[in-house]
């Protein structure tokens, strides 16, 4: 297992016995999506001679206390362009704890609200489980 793969199941573990695992999850997942478009962003917090309290001025009070700290501890080891990963792992064991399975589709096109709800209760009812789509357009196809 990766650093990354590593820092993420901590954190899952962590959460899981705070019986945080659901809102943790939220909050790394804003936060991916937040530096996936801010990469600059992450470069500075990756940066050794970086303060670390700007991560206070920016989350404390919009995330979870544990996250936070994780952001402080991923900037102190020059690795906050891990997170993906770490998220990746932390979404990975979320899921198997809650049963909950992902699927991909790909379309052509957008397939709207009510094709996309009639393929979610046919797979759930198939796999007998949570499921969540991931939907993606690919026009090649």
């Amino acid at each position: 297992m990766s650093a990354p793969q590593t820092y993420g199941a901590s954190l899952y573990d962590l959460a899981k016995d705070e019986g945080m695992s659901r809102e943790i999850l939220v909050d790394l997942e804003g936060i991916v999506s937040l530096f996936n478009e801010h990469p600059a962003y992450v470069k500075i917090l990756d940066a050794p001679q970086i303060e670390r309290e700007i991560l206070n001025e920016d989350f404390l009070g919009k995330v979870n206390r544990y996250v936070l700290n994780f952001l402080k501890l991923l900037s102190e080891k020059h690795s906050v362009h891990h997170i993906g990963e770490c998220f990746k792992t932390y979404e990975k064991l979320y899921n198997e704890d809650n049963s909950i399975k992902i699927v991909n589709v790909t379309t052509a096109k957008p397939i709207g609200k009510h094709l996309e709800e009639k393929l979610l209760q046919k797979l759930e009812k198939k796999t007998g489980g949570k499921v969540v789509l991931k939907m993606h357009v690919d026009k090649k196809c």
